[in-house]
């Protein structure tokens, strides 16, 4: 009896010290990996990085099912709607045969520049590039949604329009998307930067500072592409070109003969400088050269002089020396 009594009293205090390893093990995680935790059960998505907008974005629930109305979207859910704004990218493509008071007596573009300024100036936009030649110009000109269709009709007045090509891509859900990441992350930020003020552990303070920064990068990049997708919403892109068909006129009899003179004139002064470039360059270069021959091997003949002598100087020696051997064979003798 005493020895059943004493096994159960040894259970027991095997279960109390399992609770109380168990409840330090949780305590001893400290404030960050809550933190961490509940950061993972709050937002929908950490894992957008991509360069671009993905093509099968993550989208909150209340935003899976939607339906539209003339001038807005509205996110259906099970127990609400909730209307928001629908968000188009709109883009026009006009190509405008120009009005022949455009046209100056040789057939060529004149005033399209200044008219489609006024334009522009009348409705907020600007041009974000402009290229011309004489019977061509072309605009990539932005302008302010509201403004899409009244820039459009006063493009008429620039001639007659032969072709129109128009898009709008509805990008309501990238948008919305972006905006409630965006949201998230400020909001995930916010937390660990009040976190931070409060932790005595280092090991806490460096994984806090690691998240904020990451948070604070995928903030800035999120905000980027936010804003350059509401950019691309708020001003609707029309490319617009004003033509004009160019024909040469045919050369007259006198045309041809002040061409023809012309191009003697320009033939004559080719000549000129030629010649104007021998005596100034190529005159003094052959006198100097001749100058020179005649000092070092002509009349004066210095180099020719001076390799006589060295000549005649090794023919001595050598004289010389034949003399000497000569003279002591006979000595010998």
């Amino acid at each position: 009896m005493i020895f059943q009594k004493s096994k159960i009293t040894i259970v027991l205090l095997l279960v109390i010290l399992a609770l109380l390893i168990g409840c330090s093990g949780k305590s001893s995680g400290g404030m960050a990996e809550k933190l961490f935790a509940v950061e993972s059960e709050s937002r929908y998505d950490t894992t957008y990085h991509g360069t671009g907008f993905s093509d099968s974005p993550s989208v909150p629930p209340e935003m899976e099912r939607y339906r539209e109305t003339d001038n807005q979207q509205t996110i259906q859910t099970d127990s609400t709607a909730m209307p928001i704004a629908r968000k188009l990218i709109k883009q026009a493509d006009l190509r405008i045969e120009a009005d022949p008071s455009f046209i100056d007596s040789e057939g060529k573009l004149s005033g399209v520049n200044q008219k489609v300024d006024e334009l522009m100036n009348r409705y907020g936009a600007y041009s974000e590039s402009t290229r011309s030649d004489e019977n061509t110009s072309h605009f990539t000109i932005r302008v302010p949604e509201v403004f899409y269709e009244s820039l459009i009709a006063g493009t008429s007045v620039l001639g007659k329009t032969r072709s129109r090509t128009e898009t709008a891509e509805d990008v309501t859900i990238k948008y919305y998307d972006l905006e409630g990441r965006l949201n998230t992350k400020k909001t995930l930020l916010a937390t660990f930067q009040g976190y931070l003020s409060r932790t005595a552990s280092i090991d806490d303070i460096m994984k806090v500072e690691t998240r904020i920064a990451e948070l604070q990068n995928e903030i800035d990049w999120l905000g980027n592409q936010l804003t350059r997708l509401g950019n691309l919403v708020d001003y609707a892109t029309v490319e617009l070109t004003v033509y004009t068909y160019y024909s040469t006129p045919a050369y007259t009899f006198g045309d041809r003969v002040k061409q023809l003179f012309s191009g003697f004139g320009g033939f004559a002064s080719n000549v000129l400088l030629g010649i104007l470039w021998i005596i100034i360059y190529l005159v003094p270069i052959i006198l100097i050269c001749l100058i020179a021959y005649w000092l070092l091997f002509g009349k004066v003949g210095i180099l020719k002089k001076a390799f006589r002598s060295a000549m005649h100087g090794n023919n001595i020696k050598k004289n010389d020396a034949e003399n000497k051997n000569s003279n002591s064979r006979g000595n010998e003798e």
